[in-house]
C-alpha cells in the first residue's frame, strides 16, 4: 500500500513537532534509565560501560537527527520535483524497513 507523497512526510510543522517529540521520548528515557544504573549497588563497571554505550547511543541518534534536519531544510517548496521525488521514496522505504525492525515478531528474524 503505497500513501500519496504528501501524506507521507506531512507538512514542515508536523514534521518538526513530530521530531520535537522523539527528542523529548528519548531524553526522558535517558533520564530514567540513567537513575536506575546509578542506585544499582556493586554496578560501577556495568555503569562504566553502560555509559559508554549510552553515550555511543546518544550520538548516533544525534547524528540521525542531523541527517533529518539536512532533509528538512532541502525539502521546502519550491525545490525541483525530483528531488522531491527521491526525498519521499527514500523516507517511504526507510519508515517500511524500520517499521519491519520494530515489529517484536520479525526482531528475532533479523
Amino acid at each position: 500500500m503505497r500513501m500519496d507523497s504528501l501524506d507521507t512526510l506531512g507538512s514542515s510543522s508536523k514534521m518538526t513537532e513530530e521530531s520535537d517529540n522523539i527528542n523529548n521520548v528519548m531524553d526522558e528515557l535517558y533520564r530514567e534509565a540513567g537513575i536506575t544504573l546509578l542506585e544499582e549497588p556493586d554496578s560501577s563497571m556495568e555503569l562504566m560501560d553502560t555509559h559508554s554505550e549510552d553515550e555511543d547511543h546518544i550520538r548516533k541518534i544525534k547524528e540521525f537527527q542531523d541527517y533529518l534536519q539536512k532533509v528538512k531544510i532541502m525539502i521546502k517548496p519550491g525545490c525541483s520535483e525530483e528531488v522531491l521525488k527521491v526525498a519521499l521514496n527514500s523516507m517511504s522505504s526507510l519508515v517500511g524497513i524500520l517499521a519491519f525492525m520494530s515489529y517484536p515478531k520479525h526482531r528475532s528474524l533479523l
